[in-house]
C-alpha cells in the first residue's frame, strides 16, 4: 500500500516531552506512520520560545508562539513585543493557541469573558499585522468567538481541536475558518463531532492530534503523539466515505496552504 502524506496541525511537542516521551522518539514514530510534518503551539511566551528551539532543531517540526485564555489575563507591553518578535520567525507559521475559554471543567482560570474577548481581539490584530494565521482555541465560547471574528477585519484561522457540532462547523465554514479535528472524535460518546466532521468540506479540514492530549481510540489515556494522527484520520476518512489516501492527500494539502508549509 502507498505510504500516506500526513500533517499533524497541531501538538504541543515541548509538553509530550514533559510528559516523559523525548521529541526524537515522537518524530521517529511520527516518520513510520507517514507523519512528516507537525505544527507544535504554545499557550504561553516560554511555551512559544519552545517551540521556536524545536522548529530550529528539526526540520519537519514548525511553531506558532500563542497567548492562551488560560494565562487569565492580558499580555504586558513587553509580552506584547516578545510575541511580535517571535512571529516574525521564518518558521513561526501562525499565532496561537488564542481564543475564548469559558469552560468551568479543568480548573485553569481564564479570566472574565469581557477581558478574554479583548485579549483575542488584540492577538486577531497583531495576526493581521504580521500576516500570520490565527489557531483558535474554543470551549463554550461559540457565540462570543463568531462574533468577535464578525466585528475585526477578516483573518485565516483554525478552529484547533473542533468543539462543536454540525450547526457550529457549518457557521465556522461559512467565515472561511479552517476546522480541526483531534482525537476526541474518534471516542463513542462524540457524535456531535462525528456529525460535524462530515459537513466540513475538504478544503477546510484539517487533523490534528493536541499532543499529548486526547489520544483517539483504541489508545485512550495513553499518551497522544503525532504519529497518532494517522488513527484519527483513518476514523475521519471512514465517516466521509472515502478512503485513507484521499484523506490524507485532501488534509495535508489543506495544512500546507493554511501555515504556508513546503512540500514534505
Amino acid at each position: 500500500m502507498t505510504e500516506v502524506d500526513l500533517v499533524d496541525a497541531h501538538c504541543h511537542l515541548d509538553e509530550l516531552g514533559r510528559r516523559g516521551m523525548a521529541v526524537e522518539r515522537a518524530l521517529s514514530l511520527a516518520h513510520a506512520a507517514g507523519v512528516h510534518q507537525m505544527v507544535t503551539s504554545a499557550d504561553s511566551l516560554a511555551e512559544g520560545f519552545a517551540g521556536l528551539e524545536l522548529a530550529e532543531r528539526h526540520p519537519e517540526v514548525y511553531f506558532t508562539p500563542g497567548w492562551h485564555p488560560s494565562n487569565g489575563r492580558a499580555p504586558t507591553a513587553a509580552e506584547l513585543g516578545e510575541l511580535r518578535q517571535l512571529l516574525r520567525h521564518p518558521r513561526a507559521v501562525a499565532l496561537g493557541e488564542v481564543g475564548l475559554d469559558y469552560s468551568t471543567r479543568g480548573g485553569r482560570p481564564s479570566g472574565s469573558h469581557e477581558m478574554q474577548r479583548e485579549v483575542f481581539r488584540s492577538m486577531l490584530e497583531l495576526a493581521a499585522e504580521a500576516d500570520k494565521p490565527v489557531v483558535i482555541h474554543q470551549r463554550a465560547a461559540q457565540d462570543d468567538l463568531l462574533a468577535v471574528l464578525d466585528q475585526t477585519p477578516p483573518v485565516r484561522g483554525m478552529l484547533h481541536c473542533f468543539s462543536g457540532d454540525a450547526g457550529f462547523a457549518a457557521a465556522a465554514v461559512s467565515r472561511g475558518l479552517m476546522c480541526s479535528f483531534a482525537g476526541n472524535v474518534t471516542f463513542r460518546s462524540a457524535t456531535d463531532l462525528q456529525q460535524a466532521v462530515v459537513v466540513v468540506p475538504a478544503a477546510q479540514l484539517l487533523i490534528e492530534t493536541d499532543a499529548p492530549f486526547l489520544s483517539p481510540q483504541p489508545h485512550r489515556g495513553a499518551l497522544c503523539h503525532p504519529a497518532l494522527v494517522a488513527v484519527t484520520a483513518a476514523f475521519v476518512a471512514v465517516h466521509r466515505g472515502v478512503c485513507l489516501e484521499t484523506l490524507a492527500k485532501a488534509t495535508a494539502e489543506a495544512a500546507r496552504g493554511f501555515f504556508r508549509l513546503p512540500p514534505a
